[in-house]
């Protein structure tokens, strides 16, 4: 018995622990955001991240200055080496124009990808 209990701890401490708590509080943050949906799954393959940010306005550039500063504050909970197949929307209010990390002008693939855009690697 004492093994069995000894095994189980080994192995949780070996995965690491859903995310979506840190994720959520960070960008909730942000000045605009008015709602954050964060989905984090572990496949066999690897880890997936789904974030919908909602926003109080309809202004493209100020949905633009959302994501910027809510990517960030993402992008600086996650850890080094910490990669996640990400998808990452931006919604404006009446939910009619969505922002994605591409929309910054750059294309950011990854977390590496991001860590890099904001100089946190």
């Amino acid at each position: 018995m004492c093994a069995v209990l000894l095994l189980s701890v080994v192995l949780v401490g070996c995965f690491p622990s859903n995310p979506e708590e840190k994720y959520w509080e960070a960008i909730a943050a942000v000045d605009g955001v008015e709602d954050v949906g964060v989905e984090w799954n572990r496949n066999g393959v690897g880890d997936s991240t789904r974030i919908t940010v909602s926003t109080s306005t309809n202004d493209q550039a100020e949905l633009r200055d959302i994501l910027d500063r809510s990517l960030r504050a993402f992008i600086e909970t996650t850890e080094q080496g910490e990669e996640t197949t990400l998808s990452y929307r931006v919604l404006s209010q009446d939910q009619t124009i969505a922002l994605d990390p591409a929309d910054l002008g750059v294309v950011l693939y990854t977390l590496t990808d991001i860590r890099r855009y904001y100089g946190l690697e």
